[in-house]
């Protein structure tokens, strides 16, 4: 009205005071003429005076706004309460509005100039609307009125639904703004719920204010003893149908869910329902009660009437909105066309997978089809049992093969032998079963701080990028151990030229080429690895060795005459993991590993608050100071944990990789205790440093990405996952050196990065897996689920968060799909200055099948890779990083 989009012969009254004040100037906000309508009584009880708006075509309405007569100062009149009628095609009769409570008398103005706006809730379908002011008492009033909404998108012109037994006055799952008429047990020729543009929420008890249950229509399977109903929607034309959303309740744990099976047919004339139908079966989720809009595909069908026949899974099913995404054809088509088409039916399962079409008709099979399918029955059996029998044969052979090879010995120096087991047998050589061979007896000391000549790693002026990732101020003892696999167990390569000796020589290599860097002397750790039992033995002698050199031999020159050498515990004697209430705990289905440390007390005098980083769910971090004789002096910082907190502390103490934060100790003076953790965060959080420095190159992100790997490789030795990996958990600091925390969901700033599942707390759902969002599952698989986000993240230098396109409903929407056997509808793109390598690495972290994702090691060595061809491409001159 007031933008003049509805010309002033649209604009009508029952009658007029002068013409001055005609209906063509009751436009909201426009001072024209004598400045609104007022029609020529006065209005009292029992006189009916409205001022009407032509809408052309049918709109849903959603609001309406009033004033009086301003008139520059002059006017006096103004409405102080009206009510709305309206009217489209199809109705018999002007309908009068009533709101979701009932009230059909809305309240007005009190003055001439102010504006007053009514939601119409629900919304109407109307293509005329009148307004007419009422009052108990006689007056004058005069009015001005706008019109808020838009065009009806899909065409629907009305929609039939059963009535429900258990539908009572003043039950909300009735569809209460329904216009229609009551034909016997069908509601007719009417709009309402179903269309009105309001979606439900997932509580369907939960009252926000418009009544217990608005937004939902139920239907209860005792009333249909066929176990369906039928919704059928009437359109404007013919149209051309692609597909329909039906917005459903899944609140199983109150007997609610998804139908099971829906079936669509289609009609030109609405009585003849021939041609093909369109069967969709729903699998069903009883993981998630979250409401969700549930898509079946039409395939281009012509009709202009829409039958849907909805089955029971459960005892009700709730609807919330039907949407028709279609389009008009200018066609003239009749149901005899229809008709002569085959009665054939589309089947559609809910993974999307779209079957053949089948023909709907039972027909009597022939003698001759008979007779295929007995011969095809037969030599199916008869492939089968072959199929069992090779299978067989084979187990068998290669049993009696295991069976006979000799047994494979292991011989110390001193003549003491060990029995290897043939089936993945993990063996610590360590002297008094601590799993430590001391190589030197004078180990490196650690030191607090970094060494200072990487300070400049990341930027233009770097004279070299040789960075060590198992810094000398870290490392203090050499571990070895040697794992025997079985010829059965392969071991995928992300790169096919990634060779078995680079797999075991990984961390010896890289200290060949950092050792000129730093110019001390450290220690590494080296992995000895069998590819299959048919290798000869290993023989150790006590020669010393330089480890970095011979990786397969371990001695050292102060080693004791006699050494106790055995096996791994077996499972039955190891320890049950602990709880945990922070995100880094055991990954689940695998062996807990871990030897728990011992706790060293920090007393309470020693550590003094400096600033509270935040808090959780689980407990609140804050940040110290630390001074002390006993303990050192530095900055720290503190996670408050919950009772019964002494394992996982002592699970944390365990933790020491140059790339993971560690615990230093315990403070139990305050309840509950504090457990206390070195903060190596010069630089801040590795989201903060990518989002406020635009100077880091592509050598830098690389380098930072692959610490994040090398510690993530570690923690997977352990059978430990990080459920909250991203690079806001990644501290950096002096020289871009990466250490993996666990604070930032106690840091307010990243507060939206975590949302509630399912009644879970709150949790990084964009950085999940998908086994992890819908299933509350975290492995090591998982965690690389994570990193590969993470890696998304570092290539994207944190511009944006992952998914920033979709809303937090459609994130777990997303990863249903990957439940139900599909992949990803939609993937994070490639960032512009990642390479389409790397690209493939993280499309294979991100498989559905957990099994076929790399591990962290196989990540580490392609990154390392990577790294080292980034370094040599550009030695000796200077690196431009």
């Amino acid at each position: 009205m007031e933008s003049g989009a509805i010309p002033d012969n649209a604009v009508t009254a029952s009658s007029s005071y002068v013409p001055n004040v005609g209906p063509k100037n009751g436009r909201l906000r426009l001072e024209r003429a004598g400045g609104a309508w007022c029609p020529k009584p006065q209005v009292e009880s029992g006189v009916r005076e409205y001022i009407q708006v032509d809408l052309g075509s049918v709109h849903v309405v959603t609001g309406v706004q009033t004033q009086g007569r301003f008139d520059h100062g002059r006017g006096q009149e103004y409405a102080e309460e009206y009510t709305l009628e309206y009217w489209r095609p199809g109705l018999p009769q002007w309908r009068q509005y009533s709101r979701w409570d009932g009230k059909q008398i809305l309240s007005g103005n009190s003055d001439t100039a102010t504006v007053v706006s009514h939601r119409i809730m629900p919304p109407v379908f109307a293509s005329q609307i009148r307004v007419l002011p009422y009052s108990v008492h006689r007056r004058t009033v005069c009015l001005r009125i706008e019109l808020l909404g838009c065009i009806s998108p899909d065409g629907v012109v009305s929609y039939s639904i059963p009535k429900d037994e258990s539908w009572k006055p003043g039950q909300d799952l009735s569809d209460v703004s329904y216009d229609g008429e009551e034909d016997g047990p069908l509601l007719v020729n009417g709009l309402g719920r179903l269309v009105d543009g309001t979606y439900g929420g997932d509580n369907f008890k939960m009252d926000v204010g418009l009544g217990k249950g608005n937004g939902w229509v139920g239907w209860k399977n005792d009333s249909f003893p066929k176990n369906f109903f039928e919704l059928v929607f009437e359109f404007d034309t013919v149209r051309n149908f692609s597909l329909v959303n039906l917005f459903t309740n899944n609140c199983f744990t109150k007997q609610v869910q998804v139908f099971s099976k829906a079936r669509v047919m289609f009609s030109i004339s609405g009585s003849v329902y021939s041609g093909r139908s369109v069967t969709y079966s729903y699998m069903p989720d009883k993981v998630l009660e979250n409401a969700r809009n549930v898509t079946i595909h039409l395939h281009n069908h012509l009709a202009r009437y829409v039958k849907l026949q909805l089955y029971f899974a459960s005892k009700w099913v709730m609807i919330s909105e039907v949407t028709f995404e279609s389009e008009p054809i200018d066609a003239n088509v009749t149901d005899e066309i229809g008709a002569s088409l085959a009665e054939e039916e589309i089947i559609i399962k809910s993974g999307g997978i779209h079957d053949s079409m089948w023909d709907s008709y039972e027909t009597t099979p022939t003698e001759e089809n008979g007779y295929v399918e007995v011969i095809i029955g037969v030599l199916t059996a008869v492939m089968l049992l072959l199929l069992g029998v090779f299978v067989i044969i084979l187990v068998l052979s290669r049993r009696q093969k295991l069976q006979g090879s000799p047994t494979t010995i292991l011989r110390n120096p001193f003549g003491v032998t060990i029995n290897m087991k043939v089936e993945d047998l993990l063996l610590n050589l360590s002297p008094m079963n601590t799993g430590i061979v001391h190589v030197s007896a004078q180990p490196t000391p650690a030191s607090q701080d970094p060494p200072s000549d990487q300070s400049s790693m990341c930027f233009e002026h770097t004279q070299h990028y040789h960075t060590p990732l198992v810094n000398p101020y870290y490392a203090s003892t050499t571990y070895a151990s040697i794992r025997a696999e079985s010829p059965m167990r392969r071991e995928e390569s992300i790169h096919s030229d990634v060779s078995h000796k680079e797999a075991v020589d990984d961390v010896s290599d890289n200290n060949s080429i950092t050792g000129s860097l730093s110019g001390k002397a450290y220690q590494s750790y080296s992995t000895l690895q069998f590819r299959s039992i048919q290798n000869p033995p290993l023989v150790i002698n006590g020669k010393p060795n330089n480890l970095s050199a011979t990786p397969y031999a371990v001695t050292g020159p102060d080693s004791p005459v006699r050494k106790r050498y055995h096996t791994a515990p077996r499972e039955k004697n190891r320890m049950a993991p602990p709880a945990v209430s922070w995100n880094i705990a055991p990954s689940m289905g695998q062996s807990y590993k871990c030897r728990e440390g011992e706790l060293v007390p920090i007393p309470r005098y020693c550590l003094r608050i400096l600033q509270k980083l935040g808090s959780c769910h689980v407990g609140e971090v804050i940040m110290c100071e630390m001074d002390g004789e006993e303990v050192g002096k530095g900055h720290v910082f503190v996670k408050t944990m919950q009772e019964e907190c002494i394992r996982e502390i002592k699970l944390l103490s365990s933790l020491n990789d140059q790339n993971v934060v560690r615990t230093l100790g315990v403070c139990t003076a305050e309840q509950p205790p504090w457990a206390v953790m070195e903060f190596p965060s010069e630089l801040g959080d590795l989201a903060h440093l990518l989002t406020s420095n635009e100077n880091l190159k592509y050598g830098c992100l690389m380098f930072m990405s692959l610490q994040i790997a090398s510690g993530m490789k570690y923690m997977e030795s352990k059978n430990l996952v990080h459920k909250d990996l991203a690079a806001r958990n990644c501290l950096v600091g002096r020289g871009y050196t990466i250490k993996i925390a666990d604070i930032a969901m106690c840091n307010p700033i990243y507060e939206k990065h975590y949302s509630e599942i399912g009644g879970r707390p709150p949790a990084p759902i964009r950085w999940l897996a998908w086994e992890s969002i819908l299933l509350d599952r975290h492995t090591c698989a998982s965690s690389v689920w994570s990193f590969a986000v993470t890696l998304w993240e570092v290539f994207n230098r944190c511009n944006d968060i992952p998914f920033s396109n979709l809303t937090n409903d459609q994130v777990v929407q997303n990863a249903e799909q990957m439940y139900y056997g599909g992949e990803l509808p939609v993937v994070l793109p490639k960032p512009s200055i990642c390479t389409c390598d790397v690209h493939d690495l993280m499309i294979k972290c991100w498989k559905r099948d957990q099994n076929v994702r790399p591990t962290f090691r196989e990540i580490y060595l392609f990154l390392k890779r990577k790294h080292m061809g980034e370094t040599l491409s550009s030695h000796p001159k200077k690196i431009d990083v």
